[in-house]
């Protein structure tokens, strides 16, 4: 049985085309996203200004340092909302990059680091969060990593991506 090698060309294109297919459904999210926080906020009586949150997103949210351990549900909506006003932008960037013959492997490097500085800064004032995950064992971290259930799940996750990246890349210095 002979080894399947895709030329660079093909992969180039693949990867193009994942990049883009995750562009629009960032960008496909954010109007569901904004509903989901403004009809969140009005169902607990802490009434938000949609417009003002449609106008600036990211200065019309709350702080997620101010927001509570517990909920989960409010950090998940904020967080993937900044990501989905962010991200559009640098992978547009980064398919640009592959179109005009960069290297697939640097393009892609560089994609991985701009996503991590993206996420770093949007996760930072998770601390809560990020405590926990010192005290889940392994099993747990495997659950979460491979399946994760409920928006709890779905940022420890995001927060175990931003630990592994920060892990590979102090190996590289």
């Amino acid at each position: 049985m002979g080894v399947f090698n895709i030329n660079e060309n093909q992969e180039r294109v693949q990867i193009i085309e994942k990049m883009l297919t995750y562009k629009i459904h960032l960008e496909n999210s954010f109007d569901y996203l904004i509903d989901e926080i403004v009809n969140y906020y009005n169902s607990n009586n802490q009434k938000l200004d949609a417009n003002k949150v449609v106008e600036d997103p990211i200065n019309g949210l709350k702080d997620l340092k101010d927001i509570s351990f517990e909920n989960s549900y409010e950090a998940y909506l904020i967080t993937q909302i900044k990501i989905s006003i962010l991200l559009p932008r640098v992978i547009e960037e980064h398919v640009k990059k592959l179109n005009v013959d960069d290297n697939i492997d640097i393009v892609l490097e560089l994609f991985e680091l701009k996503v991590y500085d993206i996420k770093k800064n949007i996760y930072s004032n998770l601390d809560e969060w990020k405590m926990l995950l010192d005290h889940i064992d392994n099993e747990r971290i495997s659950k979460i990593s491979n399946n994760p259930k409920g928006h709890s799940d779905l940022l420890l996750k995001e927060l175990l991506w931003i630990r592994k990246c920060e892990e590979k890349h102090s190996r590289n210095v």
